[in-house]
């Protein structure tokens, strides 16, 4: 079973929409819904927004639904640099946390206490998939490094420090929490994140306005992905 877990309902809504036999169920706190797509068993959680939320659902789903196998974080980002447009995807090969610091203990910086890196790696079999259905469905998408802090990120300089600092090409609220999570119970995990701005002083203007249209791009992937699959299974 694949956890898909999102912070926002318009970051789900349309794989939701996409589900089958949808059933509602809960893990702790969180209400979960669980159905098929093209006959691959799914579960989604809206997590809410930030790094408590997240790895407080992920937790709790691990914890109901043992059978779950692996995790995605599906959601929107802010961009980092100018190569990246409005719906383009992000694959997370790493994430980190860049609000961390634990520098004067002696670790790096977004380095968590148990951790040999700063940086948490996606799941190479997991990250391959969502890359063959992003070419399949002809999305426009980059690998690379997500940084997720408790911050929106709307200002062009803070933006630009944490590329400077992590080698970042999105900045999120959720990813590396989950990561880290599912880095501790032994699960797969890949954050996908499709571009709603800049990380600019524009960003919460054009969150709104395109946070559901970008998110549709991920939900097309994912859509593939159960297809693919599928088909395999067959």
């Amino acid at each position: 079973m694949t956890l898909i877990l999102g912070a926002l309902d318009k970051e789900l809504d349309d794989i939701r929409a996409a589900t089958d036999n949808l059933t509602e169920g809960r893990a702790g706190a969180f209400p979960v819904y669980i159905g098929t797509i093209n006959g691959v068993k799914i579960i989604l959680c809206r997590c809410g927004v930030g790094k408590a939320h997240a790895a407080a659902a992920v937790s709790a789903v691990l914890t109901a639904y043992p059978e779950v196998s692996r995790v995605i974080n599906t959601g929107v980002a802010g961009g980092i640099g100018k190569s990246l447009k409005r719906g383009d995807v992000v694959l997370g090969e790493k994430t980190v946390y860049h609000d961390f610091d634990s520098t004067p203990d002696g670790l790096k910086k977004g380095q968590v206490q148990g951790f040999d890196s700063e940086y948490f790696t996606a799941d190479k079999d997991l990250l391959s998939a969502v890359e063959n259905a992003l070419k399949a469905e002809n999305i426009n998408y980059r690998k690379g490094i997500i940084a997720t802090g408790d911050q929106f990120i709307a200002d062009g300089k803070r933006a630009e420090s944490i590329r400077g600092e992590f080698g970042a090409i999105a900045c999120e609220m959720e990813s590396a929490a989950a990561a880290q999570v599912c880095a501790v119970f032994g699960v797969p995990f890949l954050a996908v994140r499709a571009i709603s701005d800049s990380g600019d002083d524009e960003a919460i203007t054009s969150f709104y306005e395109f946070v559901q249209a970008a998110a549709r791009n991920n939900a097309r992937a994912i859509i593939r992905l159960t297809l693919n699959e599928s088909k395999a299974a067959k």
